[in-house]
């Protein structure tokens, strides 16, 4: 049985003004300046339902201090089980609770005061219900950093072939029809995954124009390129190659991959810090993919 620490209803006075909506946050370690500002702004907007990975206990205990203090849910799960396992906790605690709708959020996103009447607006204007709506994903520098952008500037809904969780607003009825996250990814790819399969029955991806979140990149840049925790790489590679052939990812997808996937060791050779730690994780991905593992490193 989950031990979830129930948002009391006396901290705050007024109600969220979108009662039927709850904001599923999956922390790990996380920046505590950047989760403050994120339940600042949430608290007002909707319930809001704290997740907690975290492998070090000092910061489980201030995150959960920090709920405490915001007067959300939280659950500590005590060890890290990765953000599908996380996140399917939180669906099926919302859908015990009689919540119709669902806002993810990244611990290192930042939400706007508005953004889940924001999604709501723009999500009635989907010429197919139900839809998939979420916010664009903005740098702290300004770079538009979403899986999807147009020159079109009337434009107010973007169709999109890949979900990017953080900022995405998912009804219950369509986690219904197309089931929850396949948390055996562990990390990398969760998001895709569960995007291709909604396509695949009928369910539109957009990105709405107008609304955004602000979000902090956990990597690393050298010469221009993006690099992000060695161990990263293993995740990488295995999922990737397991989305090849194993979902519903699209051909223009996969044959990317096929190219990225060996010019990203080729970089790493040439340009990366801790080179050989790199390469050693991304080798595990792919004989772990090979052998059909999955979930969490384990070497």
């Amino acid at each position: 049985m989950l031990n979830i620490r129930h948002s009391s209803d006396t901290l705050f006075s007024a109600a969220p003004i979108n009662s039927d909506v709850v904001a599923v946050i999956v922390t790990f370690n996380s920046d505590l300046n950047l989760l403050t500002q994120s339940l600042e702004s949430l608290v007002k907007q909707c319930v809001v339902f704290v997740i907690d990975n975290s492998t070090d206990i000092i910061f489980r205990d201030e995150i959960e201090g920090l709920c405490i203090n915001y007067d959300v849910n939280f659950l500590a799960l005590g060890a890290n089980f990765g953000i599908g396992h996380a996140q399917n906790i939180g669906i099926n605690w919302a859908r015990k609770k009689s919540f119709t709708e669902i806002l993810f959020m990244d611990d290192d996103s930042t939400p706007s005061n508005t953004l889940v009447a924001d999604l709501l607006r723009a999500r009635k204007l989907s010429p197919v219900q139900p839809a998939v709506v979420g916010a664009r994903t903005i740098s702290a520098g300004g770079e538009d950093l979403s899986n999807a952008k147009t020159a079109d500037t009337n434009l107010i809904l973007v169709p999109c072939n890949e979900l990017t969780s953080s900022g995405a607003l998912i009804s219950m009825d369509i986690f219904n029809r197309v089931g929850v996250f396949d948390s055996r990814l562990f990390i990398d790819c969760v998001d895709f995954e569960w995007g291709w399969r909604a396509k695949s029955l009928g369910v539109p991806l957009f990105l709405s124009a107008s609304v955004s979140i602000q979000h902090r990149l956990g990597v690393c840049t050298r010469f221009g390129l993006r690099l992000p925790t060695p161990i990263r790489h293993y995740y990488q590679y295995r999922n990737i190659l397991r989305m090849m052939l194993f979902s519903k990812s699209p051909v223009s997808w996969r044959l990317i991959q096929l190219i990225k996937l060996p010019l990203k060791l080729v970089l790493i050779i040439l340009i990366a810090d801790r080179k050989f730690q790199r390469i050693c994780y991304s080798m595990w991905g792919i004989r772990d993919f090979i052998a059909g593992r999955v979930g969490e490193f384990n070497h």
